[in-house]
């Protein structure tokens, strides 16, 4: 990983040339943490043997062998591996096996016909988490059937009935998340909120629970803290995430994304746009705190699965954070952070650019069309693509 120090003065990170036009740009804000991220023994070995299992199960999902390869280079793997790094180590590869599938899934509702999505057995998914043959066999439907049974050989009923509803409001969430970009002047933040929450968040909590090797369905009755912690999480991972992955679906067709509706509320200013959101994440982080204070201080902090549970969620945090930062999914294709936290950021259409304040270049005052994605106005309207 490049350190500032050794950028070149006329690179930004990743090597990539700074410049000479204007693009939307922001000053990134910063995002503390609990904990830094962890990284286990041996992760880029783990994140090699992740990525091609993930090949073998959705080799026949895509086109091209060149189309799998683009997927694989947003690094899906690196983010179960960060987010879930309390996971047992005979269980982190099935946890990241079920993610990496999502991670997929997610891109064929942003970028598919409804043709090629009924062709890819989406519909059938539900069917298969009930433990139904699919009428379609897919390469999902076979990854869903293979993860399934191998997870509930594992899981206590419980958290496999949890984890499946989940997955089957993931599923209901991609579909009106689908259906919500035709119209996004019905579209308002706490719309966006509860679609949003299904699509990214709830479904990762019950396979914590079995990536550690613990049942907590009787604390999430018992604690409706427990229940809000969880949600903090996802609301912190949607606000990070739409901050980081903005240049992307600025340039790619992506409207389900939250700094789209505060550019929506304020008239089209990116920068009180990107403020707001991180207000919001602020906001999570202090209740997450304070909640999470009081559990581990009542009687409850006792219960050894309830305090490692707590402390996963704070390495959930981290990881996806730092991932933002990593992942050319968000970033472009060939990005190297140059570890830049207290940066501006460029959003051009191949790569963000993280640079020092001092060297941030002024905005020009009309941008050249031809550097315009096809739906800019002066700030720029994201258009639709993944979200994750």
């Amino acid at each position: 990983m490049r350190t500032p120090a050794a950028a070149e003065d006329d690179t930004a990170a990743g090597g990539t040339a700074m410049p000479s036009e204007a693009h939307p740009s922001f000053r990134m804000p910063l995002f503390p943490r609990f904990t830094p991220a962890r990284r286990r023994p041996g992760l880029e070995e783990l994140e090699q043997r992740c990525a091609s299992r993930l090949a073998a199960l959705l080799s026949d999902a895509y086109d091209s062998r060149e189309e799998l390869e683009v997927f694989l280079e947003h690094r899906t793997s690196l983010w179960n591996l960060l987010t879930y790094a309390d996971a047992r180590a005979d269980r982190i590869e099935l946890v990241c096996a079920w993610i990496d599938v999502l991670f997929s899934i997610d891109d064929v509702f942003a970028q598919a016909s409804p043709a090629r999505i009924r062709q890819l057995g989406i519909h059938e998914l539900p069917s298969v988490l009930d433990g139904r043959a699919p009428a379609v066999e897919s390469a999902f439907t076979r990854a869903f059937t293979q993860l399934r049974d191998q997870t509930r050989s594992l899981a206590p009923e419980p958290v496999w009935q949890r984890y499946a509803r989940t997955l089957h409001e993931f599923l209901q969430a991609c579909h009106a998340e689908r259906d919500l970009v035709q119209d996004l002047a019905a579209l308002d933040l706490a719309t966006y909120e509860k679609y949003r929450s299904s699509s990214i968040g709830e479904c990762c909590f019950p396979l914590l629970e079995f990536g550690l090797g613990i049942d907590l369905s009787p604390r999430l009755e018992e604690l409706p803290g427990l229940r809000r912690l969880n949600m903090l999480v996802a609301r912190h991972w949607i606000g990070v995430n739409d901050v980081f992955s903005y240049r992307k679906e600025l340039y790619s067709g992506d409207t389900m994304n939250e700094i789209q509706l505060a550019l929506a509320a304020n008239g089209g200013d990116l920068q009180a746009a990107v403020d707001r959101i991180a207000a919001t994440v602020h906001r999570a982080e202090t209740e997450f705190d304070h909640l999470a204070t009081e559990l581990r201080a009542g009687a409850a902090g006792h219960d050894g699965d309830l305090r490692a549970y707590l402390a996963a969620l704070e390495t959930m945090i981290a990881g996806n954070l730092e991932w933002s930062y990593l992942t050319p999914r968000y970033n472009g294709r060939g990005h190297t952070w140059n570890g830049l936290r207290d940066a501006t950021v460029i959003l051009t259409p191949d790569r963000t650019l993280y640079l020092p304040h001092e060297h941030v270049p002024a905005p020009a005052t009309e941008r050249p069309a031809h550097s315009r994605p096809a739906t800019a106005k002066a700030i720029p309207e994201p258009a639709r693509a993944p979200r994750r």
